[in-house]
């Protein structure tokens, strides 16, 4: 049964894990069948959305708390425009819009709850269906938020296994970064890789002050992401002399996986990390901290290496036992990339999704 989905989202682009978890849906809805759209504040991601096939809306203030009516209004008119069934939201606000939507034109609504928050504004996961992308989120909405646990579907967050495969295009900038990466790779450098926003929660400084212990090793390191600490991360680079890329954020990771030898996330905050799951689907070995979502999946010394959050030393110890062993990198990615394939790509999230939306509709 074909379903008419308008899924909801701010700030789509290529930057962040709500970004991408939004691309795999609308792919791979609109690849079995389902008449979707997104509608979105801004325009970055349009040229990949309607590669997708799927419809594209934007409305610059969307985000505007100030222009609610406006948004509401519009929205509703999208909805009686395109006939659509459900709207999915991905954001706490955006769900807030959706539901006023629904009650002025009955259509269902479903929220996927994909981070972990504290403020509590009493309007949140109200939809029809909610979805928590972890078991520590769900906990989360229960309690800290007194949601029913029986209205909260567990659902993980998942990666794209046709990516494996994929042959990507990059633009100069992108080579040129790829080229840097690949001349110190030849050089018998090791490549450690870290994706995520240069924001607190990231923690990328634990990874640089990590690296400070760790300067006298053939180690190359590439933090792909964007953000207000990049003038801080790159004064502590400067200042410590240490061997670190800062590459801003791409649109496709797919060789920067191929040509890293470690993937490290030193998060505070996960719900359920993108870039572990795409590390463990590229079949390189993981480093995470002891944090939500990261310990849900990774055990320490079976298919990953775990450390202490903000333990830069016990991170040095972490990367020089990848570093210095050839048998445990092998071991510990072979696992992690059967539990992934297994467990967190489209092949089992999509048609969970699916089921979601015939709930509704049927």
């Amino acid at each position: 049964m074909v379903q008419r989905i308008l899924h909801l989202s701010p700030d789509v682009g290529f930057n962040d894990g709500r970004s991408y978890y939004v691309f795999l849906l609308l792919k791979y809805l609109k690849r079995n069948g389902q008449e979707v759209f997104l509608c979105t504040n801004n325009t970055e991601s349009r040229e990949r959305i309607l590669r997708y096939g799927a419809g594209f809306i934007s409305i610059d203030t969307l985000s505007d708390k100030k222009k609610i009516l406006n948004s509401i209004s519009a929205l509703s008119k999208i909805v009686k425009e395109n006939k659509i069934e459900i709207i999915h939201s991905h954001h706490r606000y955006y769900e807030f819009l959706a539901n006023a939507v629904r009650l002025k034109t009955g259509v269902k609504t479903v929220f996927t709850a994909l981070s972990i928050v504290d403020k509590r504004y009493f309007v949140e996961y109200k939809s029809d269906r909610l979805i928590a992308v972890s078991s520590y989120v769900k906990r989360m909405m229960v309690n800290s938020f007194g949601i029913e646990k029986e209205r909260i579907q567990i659902i993980p967050n998942f990666t794209d296994s046709e990516e494996i495969t994929d042959n990507v295009d990059h633009d100069n900038e992108s080579t040129e970064f790829l080229n840097i990466i690949n001349d110190k790779k030849n050089k018998g450098y090791k490549i450690l890789l870290s994706v995520g926003r240069y924001h607190k929660d990231k923690d990328h400084f634990t990874l640089l002050k990590a690296l400070t212990q760790l300067k006298e090793k053939k180690i190359f390191t590439v933090i792909i992401g964007s953000g207000d600490l990049k003038t801080e991360y790159e004064k502590f680079i400067k200042e410590n002399d240490l061997n670190v890329l800062l590459v801003p954020a791409q649109k496709d990771l797919g060789k920067y996986y191929i040509a890293a030898d470690i993937c490290v996330l030193c998060s505070v905050k996960e719900p359920l990390p993108g870039f572990m799951l795409q590390s463990g689907l590229f079949k390189k070995p993981f480093i995470g901290s002891d944090t939500d979502g990261i310990k849900e999946v990774i055990i320490n010394n079976e298919n990953g290496l775990i450390f202490k959050k903000r333990n830069y030393t016990e991170l040095k110890d972490c990367i020089m036992m990848l570093t210095e062993s050839s048998e445990l990198p092998i071991a510990l990615s072979e696992k992690l990339h059967y539990l992934i394939i297994k467990d967190f790509t489209e092949k089992k999230t999509i048609p969970e999704i699916e089921m979601v939306y015939r709930s509704l509709i049927n």
